[in-house]
């Protein structure tokens, strides 16, 4: 479903596929992490000869979007970090501003049309924020801009896979990972 079907949310993902198999028990339900492996594998097996380019075009395209808004120092992070995204997977970058509006302004300023959505982020086991996401298209990939305000700052959001800190990626370290997947190299 995640990988066929688009579907990014984990929580949804298992109850849709729970309902398909007529299991109501939540208890025989794999975590986060279980259905990430599966995922990974399925990828392997049934998208080995396309993942690496869609991966890859998908990390480029966060970059350009990243040093498009480098003056919000933005930090990749999610599936397409990961290494875990699919054609259908959304981008996900951190943006850290003084305000919100400094982000819808960037946005007007170059027409860019947005959607503005508000998002749950965790930022410890009960500590739970919303914070608002501008989500956009850029070369037909959905790209999601999470802004965090300077309180936010120092306090990094955790991973809805395993509850760790959020894995994130400066635009430096996205050029190095784009320059070491093997796919790239044949693009």
């Amino acid at each position: 479903l995640m990988s066929d079907e688009g579907i990014d949310n984990f929580k949804y993902a298992r109850k849709k596929a729970a309902q398909k198999l007529g299991i109501n028990n939540e208890h025989a339900y794999p975590d986060n992490e279980e259905i990430l492996a599966q995922l990974k594998i399925h990828q392997s097996l049934f998208q080995a000869s396309t993942h690496e380019l869609v991966l890859h075009d998908l990390r480029t395209t966060a970059l350009k979007a990243m040093k498009f808004f480098q003056d919000f120092k933005p930090r990749l992070t999610g599936s397409v970090l990961l290494g875990h995204a699919n054609k259908h997977s959304g981008i996900d970058i951190l943006l850290m501003a003084d305000s919100p509006e400094e982000i819808a302004l960037a946005l007007l300023k170059h027409d860019i049309p947005y959607q503005l959505l508000d998002w749950k982020l965790f930022f410890s086991k009960n500590k739970v924020h919303t914070v608002p996401v501008y989500q956009f298209y850029a070369d037909e990939h959905k790209v999601n801009l999470i802004v965090l305000s300077e309180n936010q700052r120092k306090i990094v959001p955790l991973s809805p896979v395993d509850g760790h800190t959020m894995q994130r990626a400066t635009i430096k370290q996205l050029e190095t990972l784009i320059q070491e997947t093997p796919q790239a190299n044949y693009l």
